[in-house]
């Protein structure tokens, strides 16, 4: 055991569950080459940063309007909201925030 929280085993909640997701995001996804819909079960996703220059592509925001990709700039988190990410021939990355 380390640390003041043990470890859980079998059927037991983890510690994520029980006390929560530390830092400000807790998943992400990458995007290259396709559209992806941040709705449904995708929902919750509200920063966005470009991992490679020259990015082709939009974010289409939840509450309207676009940012194009190639404005944004390479290795700087955007807190935005995004409805869909369009991304064609570099990486993008998408982080699911705490809320």
């Amino acid at each position: 055991m380390s640390g003041p929280y043990p470890i859980p085993t079998g059927s037991q909640i983890n510690q994520f569950e029980k006390l929560g997701h530390p830092g400000r995001y807790f998943d992400a996804v990458s995007i290259n080459n396709t559209t992806l819909e941040l709705t449904g079960s995708n929902y919750g996703y509200g920063a966005i940063l470009v991992g490679e220059s020259s990015a082709v592509g939009t974010v289409i925001l939840s509450g309207g309007g676009s940012v194009n990709l190639a404005h944004l700039t390479v290795g700087q988190i955007y807190e935005i909201s995004p409805r869909s990410v369009t991304v064609n021939a570099k990486t993008v990355y998408v982080f699911k925030r705490q809320q």
